[in-house]
Formats: C-alpha cells, sequence, structure tokens
C-alpha cells in the first residue's frame, strides 16, 4: 500500500491486488464480540443495561463500517502503473483506492476494532508481537495474523499523516 495522490478531497492509495485481497478478507470475515467494559459500579441492573445497550450500539456501527469498508474496496479502481525498484521500473497492476477524510477514519477504526479484538483474545500480550515458534496449526493463529495484518496497513495509513 502506498500513497497515489494526495489533495484537499481525498487521498487515494496503490494497493497491489494481494493487498486488496488481504483488506477484503480481513473485513469480509465475522469478528468475535469484544470484552467488555465496566462502566460503572453504583447499580449493577443499571451496569447490565447499559452494557447491553452499548454492546448492540457499537455491533450496530461496527457491521456499519465494515460494510462500507468491503464497498469502497469493491469500487476501487483497477490500474497499470510503473514502479521504480533498485534493479529499474517494472509494471505492476493493483488498484487504486481513494479515501476521504471521512472513509479515512472509517478505515482506521476498523482496523484498530480488528487489531485490538485479536490482541484481547490472545490475552493481552506484551509486547505485541508474534511469537518465533508459533506453529501453523497453532488455534491462536488467526488471530496473530489479525493482529499484523491490521496493524500494518494501520501503521501505513498514519505513516503518510505524521512521517516521521
Amino acid at each position: 500500500m502506498r500513497l497515489h495522490e494526495r489533495n484537499d478531497e481525498a487521498t487515494s492509495w496503490f494497493l497491489a491486488s494481494g493487498e486488496r485481497n488481504l483488506l477484503l478478507t480481513l473485513f469480509s470475515r465475522p469478528t468475535e464480540p469484544r470484552q467488555r467494559v465496566q462502566l460503572s459500579r453504583t447499580s449493577e441492573a443499571l451496569e447490565e443495561q447499559c452494557q447491553s445497550d452499548l454492546a448492540g450500539e457499537l455491533e450496530t456501527h461496527r457491521a456499519e463500517v465494515r460494510s462500507r469498508l468491503v464497498m469502497l474496496l469493491g469500487v476501487a479502481s483497477p490500474i497499470q502503473t510503473t514502479i521504480q525498484t533498485p534493479t529499474g521500473a517494472r509494471e505492476d497492476s493493483g488498484w487504486i483506492l481513494r479515501l476521504t477524510p471521512e472513509d479515512r477514519e472509517f478505515l482506521l477504526q476498523a482496523l484498530n476494532e480488528l487489531r485490538l479484538g485479536a490482541w484481547e483474545q490472545l490475552g493481552r500480550p506484551n509486547p505485541p508481537e508474534v511469537p518465533d515458534d508459533l506453529a501453523p496449526t497453532s488455534p491462536d493463529i488467526l488471530h496473530w495474523w489479525n493482529l499484523e495484518i491490521s496493524s500494518r496497513f494501520q501503521g501505513r495509513l498514519l505513516s503518510e499523516e505524521f512521517p516521521e
């Protein structure tokens, strides 16, 4: 994923076909519910009602965000472009994903939800790095995959906004 063009209305990103497929896979699969956060300690009945209301609203919001992102990825424009490499230029095909500031925020929110959800499912490891001895048959492999892929896309989007 690399910056293609930026103007006042939107930022366009070049996605290789594999990157687009990764994002489609991330947002097309069902996710596990996030862990509940305690809101107050004043009343157990009020706490339970608030938790229930909040969980429903958050799940509806997450579903809307994911649907919007799948739609955005579906309307990304195919492109043939020339890429400069250390060994010369090469032709590459991929997709142009145009993100308005609002779309970018939706994408960052959704990537963060995936990243945090995977991190919670893994028991909140510190640091959140894939173990060297992780077996391909591990029940946690999908959580590590979600954590790693969503972190990389999120980092790429943020690095363009806040370059070092």
